[in-house]
């Protein structure tokens, strides 16, 4: 049995650092509603430093907010959603002054849109959009370039229901 208590610590040596789940007043990110794996009572609550071991992706497109393309980078909103465990088929994405748009949850995989957390290689910071910015490529596929997806790109997002 003793054994045991030693097997734990060296398995999660093996497999990577561990974070412990951030709190509730450190988060950059909370996601609820249908997920399998909370952080946090029903919550999965991320920090900087979770987000930051997720694969880093960049988009570089036009947007209706800059005059010229700028280069995002951030995790894959799919990616995100994976390590929650989320289940559902539509997001209720909620920015940090409580505006919220719907977003399927098929826009993650089909379009591949990232959580930007830099511009042109610098952070985002809440002034400029920040700390995340729901980014579509929006050059790559000239049919996301209407109202509908400029009004999915949500910025200053605080918090993401699976629903």
């Amino acid at each position: 049995m003793k054994a045991g208590l030693y097997i734990a610590p060296l398995l999660a040596a093996l497999c990577g650092t561990a974070y412990a789940a951030p709190s509730p007043d450190s988060a950059v990110l909370k996601v609820e509603g249908a997920i399998s794996s909370p952080t946090h009572q029903a919550l999965a609550l991320w920090d900087s430093a979770m987000l930051d071991q997720l694969p880093v992706h960049e988009i570089k497109t036009h947007t209706p907010w800059y005059d010229e393309a700028k280069t995002f980078r951030g995790p894959l909103l799919q990616d995100v959603l994976a390590k929650v465990g989320a289940t559902g088929k539509q997001l209720t994405i909620t920015a940090l002054n409580d505006y919220s748009v719907q977003v399927p949850t098929s826009d993650a995989e089909q379009y591949r849109v990232i959580l930007a957390r830099t511009i042109n290689g610098k952070p985002l910071s809440v002034r400029d959009k920040g700390p995340l910015f729901l980014v579509y490529p929006f050059d790559q596929y000239p049919e996301l370039q209407n109202k509908l997806y400029y009004g999915r790109a949500i910025w200053q997002i605080s918090a993401i229901k699976v629903e």
